[in-house]
């Protein structure tokens, strides 16, 4: 199986039936940036530009799989944080590391949606586990739990953002991992993640109404 297909199979077993999954390469041919969107790279350096034009790519692939009617035409630009600007009603989210980029949307009426990926083999930035503190991990390589709590601790981010507008400190976020799942803290609410391993990446997926 290749990466960009057992990435999309572990994502749809992370999520419910109904969601909308799509895994792109990064070095795949990008389609033409439409109108508005091409302002969020203009000064940007093709590397960048790829990776936005596949994005949006990906974003629109994973949105119609869940069900929604987004018009072929109809831009994706990015808002000041540079989440993508998304119609009200659709909720989805990206990411791309590595070779790959991903994108996950719920269908109408779904959950605030938050995903990562991280390369496994990826050298990990001084200080990493300190930043993701705290963290309990339990069943896991050491080694491991450092990158893994990052990844969650970013869907997780991501999922409860577009229902917050709050940007958060990892280290205000407890977090017990364990093998396939996250159970966190955020204030006196509590947030969760699946998580898993594919095509040489950790893959987070986070699911919060609130």
């Amino acid at each position: 199986m290749s990466g960009p297909a057992a990435l999309r199979a572990l994502a749809q077993r992370l999520m419910p039936a109904g969601f909308g999954c799509a895994v792109l390469p990064l070095a795949a041919a990008a389609p033409p940036l439409l109108g508005a969107e091409t302002g969020a790279v203009a000064r940007a350096i093709p590397r960048r530009r790829q990776e936005f034009a596949i994005g949006r790519a990906a974003l629109r692939a994973a949105i119609a799989e869940a069900g929604h009617a987004l018009p072929p035409d109809r831009p994706i630009p990015a808002r000041p944080d540079r989440s993508p600007d998304l119609p009200a009603g659709i909720r989805a989210s990206l990411a791309h590391a590595g070779d790959y980029c991903i994108a996950i949307a719920a269908p109408p009426g779904g959950p605030s949606v938050g995903v990562d990926i991280e390369p496994v083999a990826r050298d990990l930035p001084p200080g990493l586990a300190e930043a993701v503190a705290p963290f309990r991990a339990r069943d896991l390589a050491p080694e491991q739990a450092p990158l893994i709590a990052f990844c969650a601790k970013e869907a997780m981010f991501k999922a409860q953002f577009p229902l917050t507008g709050r940007m958060v400190d990892f280290r205000e976020v407890p977090a017990v991992i364990r093998p396939g799942r996250v159970r966190a803290r955020l204030d006196r609410r509590l947030i969760g993640a699946r998580w898993g391993e594919a095509g040489g990446c950790w893959l987070a997926i986070s699911l919060w109404r609130g």
